[in-house]
């Protein structure tokens, strides 16, 4: 009785961390899902342009893959590449759908899992693991699910972009607090646990 009055105090309740390896496993297996989703929109996506736009796509797609590595780093050498190639407004209006589409896929993905599946997203659900509120545990709350979602979702799709250190950053937090948290679980005040 007294644990279930605790709980609803809000009053904390020690959560053991779900081991390393197994999240790192299951966040991998969420990745590579994720990539295979993106590339397969990705592939869809100029279907709904014209052939002028998706050509024009195409070529700057050419060019910057023909720039070296650190030119493709460089995001004032990319910025001057997309403005040398003068694009049309439909090869502008794809390229940010396809931005927003990459952007929101891992988010929605993410949102899902934590807030409608307990906690767990596909790989998590594999190795038994879950995300809970901190302080209790309950089912991540709606708002902290939208905290916990958009940050690990940016922090995924900057892993595979040039600019990979915002992601580096919220996922080696957890080597370096005793409950090992991500920055998205600490903003969002969870943790994920072993079931």
């Amino acid at each position: 009785m007294s644990d279930a009055l605790s709980q609803d105090k809000g009053e904390h309740r020690d959560h053991f961390p779900a081991p390393l390896a197994k999240r790192i496993i299951a966040y991998i297996m969420d990745a590579v899902l994720l990539f295979i989703l993106i590339q397969l929109v990705s592939i869809m996506i100029p279907k709904l342009y014209d052939q002028k736009t998706v050509r024009e796509f195409n070529e700057l797609f050419h060019k910057a893959s023909l720039l070296g590595t650190q030119e493709r780093f460089n995001s004032s050498e990319m910025a001057t590449l997309i403005e040398k190639s003068k694009l049309s407004e439909d090869t502008y209006n794809m390229i940010i759908f396809m931005a927003f589409i990459g952007f929101a896929m891992p988010v929605t993905y993410f949102f899902c899992g934590e807030y409608f599946f307990r906690g767990q997203t596909l790989g998590k659900a594999t190795f038994g693991l879950r995300s809970v509120e901190i302080f209790n545990s309950n089912k991540i709350v709606y708002r902290k699910a939208i905290i916990r979602s958009v940050i690990k979702g940016f922090a995924t799709v900057t892993l595979i972009t040039p600019f990979f250190l915002p992601g580096i950053l919220n996922f080696s937090l957890c080597l370096f607090n005793s409950r090992k948290r991500c920055f998205h679980e600490i903003l969002s005040g969870t943790i994920t646990i072993q079931d």
